[in-house]
């Protein structure tokens, strides 16, 4: 049970926060849930799916970002039904576009921004990057690469994502590109450049 008691004025609810000075956070939860189911029905259960997934690609790096800030930038960017992955794609286009123009709003319009949990930066690269997989996935699947796109989208969700070895399909491509009057580095694989660090995760935690 936790205890939270109505503000003087205004919206929101003050709760215990003994982290803090004020020992109390103004915010609105009633307002936050009945965004979020709203989001749910709009979106046909998309957001809620697409939110499971982001936990677990923010679960896999030793420093994650704030939960709750990340389902606030969803409520600001899936609002109609869609794949999967386009609604990956486009929380995290979203999400790094916002980032990089300052904090998260509280979504209630009640509470201050809502915290990272580390360097603007950082989180700003790091959601960069899995767009760019996404991306990539995306691509690789509408030019008849599943095993290419299942690699891709390993970056980004290595623990629900097989990796999948698509060395053989970027040959078949070489071949087909150099025999059509193409270069070799042409469309995907070669000439698509991401940042992708030493270790096989997406992201340099």
């Amino acid at each position: 049970m936790l205890t939270a008691l109505p503000p003087p004025s205004g919206r929101g609810l003050h709760i215990p926060n003994s982290r803090i000075a004020d020992q109390w956070d103004r915010a609105d939860p009633i307002t936050h849930t009945r965004m979020v189911l709203q989001a749910i029905e709009a979106t046909e259960v998309v957001f809620a799916r697409t939110v499971r997934l982001l936990k677990h690609w923010n679960g896999t790096h030793s420093k994650p970002m704030c939960s709750w800030n990340n389902k606030a930038l969803c409520l600001g960017c899936l609002d109609e039904p869609m794949p999967l992955v386009n609604a990956l794609r486009a929380f995290f286009t979203y999400a790094a576009d916002e980032i990089d123009k300052g904090p998260t709003p509280d979504p209630a319009g009640v509470a201050g921004p809502i915290p990272l949990n580390m360097p603007r930066r950082d989180v700003h690269k790091r959601l960069s990057t899995a767009k760019e997989y996404i991306d990539l996935a995306i691509e690789h699947e509408k030019a008849g690469r599943p095993l290419s796109a299942q690699h891709a989208l390993h970056q980004v969700l290595p623990e629900l994502v097989l990796d999948a070895d698509g060395t053989q399909e970027e040959a078949a491509r070489l071949v087909r590109t150099i025999l059509t009057g193409g270069t070799a580095a042409s469309g995907l694989g070669l000439a698509t450049r991401l940042n992708t660090p030493t270790r096989p995760r997406a992201w340099g935690d």
